[in-house]
């Protein structure tokens, strides 16, 4: 009896022990995550600004200058940054680079939901995954212009694919960490996943996710806190085998809105 309480003292130890190194290495994972992709959305943040600023000075009748700028912010933003944009005050796209997507110049946009919220606010947003009018699935990065005298003029836009920007990040890291990772937007809709059939899913609404009330619970969690960790039950990729997972969650905040990174992996249940 004695040695069989040892034996299952020895397992429970185990156990914890080997819990405490997948958190430990979730918790690394998701560090570099978070902090690979917050540098680029930063550096995008920081040619936008400038490009701005610059289009604030020349005046937004100097259509020439202002597509220069304009390509300036695709050239820094590549691979990552599809066009870019100046609106207008009244939310209509004026001028577009690179010259493939002109024939977009003169739709409105007004009623997109990083519009609205940047002319609401006249502060940067970055907006929610949609459709753009090019027909492209991205997010919407936008960056309010003032003139000298403070005058507000509209705005810069970048179309962005998050995906990609993730992968370019998580997917090096998921290998060398032997972890898996999914990135959603607190309205959980999932921008990335290394089970690429999940991504453009909602967690909270599609029907992939309804028998699974651990990750709806744990997502409603994410939300509310900015950092965290968790187990949830769901399907093994590739299979319909349900197993237990172990999440670490960390948040970026980038121009007004957030994204959720998840680094997770299959454990004993």
């Amino acid at each position: 009896m004695k040695r069989l309480a040892l034996v299952i003292i020895a397992c429970l130890v185990f156990s914890t022990a080997g819990q405490v190194f997948a958190e430990n290495n979730l918790n690394n994972a998701a560090s570099r995550i978070e902090t690979g992709i917050l540098s680029i959305l930063n550096n995008l943040g920081n040619t936008i600004s400038l490009v701005a600023k610059e289009t604030g000075k020349i005046g937004i009748n100097n259509e020439t200058e202002i597509r220069k700028l304009l390509q300036k912010n695709v050239n820094e933003g590549k691979p990552f940054v599809i066009d870019s944009a100046f609106i207008d005050n009244k939310g209509v796209m004026k001028i577009i680079e690179p010259g493939k997507y002109r024939r977009y110049e003169g739709s409105d946009i007004s009623k997109q939901e990083a519009i609205i919220k940047m002319m609401k606010t006249k502060k940067p947003r970055m907006g929610n995954l949609f459709l753009s009018v090019e027909g492209i699935k991205s997010i919407d990065i936008e960056h309010p212009i003032f003139s000298k005298g403070k005058k507000f003029l509209g705005s810069v836009s970048i179309l962005v694919k998050p995906d990609e920007v993730i992968h370019s990040v998580a997917a090096s890291i998921e290998e060398e960490f032997g972890v898996k990772c999914w990135v959603m937007q607190k309205d959980g809709m999932i921008l990335y996943e290394t089970d690429v059939i999940q991504i453009g899913l909602n967690i909270f609404s599609d029907p992939l996710y309804k028998d699974y009330p651990d990750l709806i619970s744990l997502g409603k969690k994410m939300i509310k806190k900015n950092k965290g960790k968790g187990f949830y039950i769901f399907q093994a990729q590739g299979t319909k085998n349900v197993v237990k997972k172990q999440a670490v969650w960390k948040t970026i905040h980038f121009f007004n809105n957030d994204w959720i990174v998840v680094a997770y992996k299959e454990v004993k249940q």
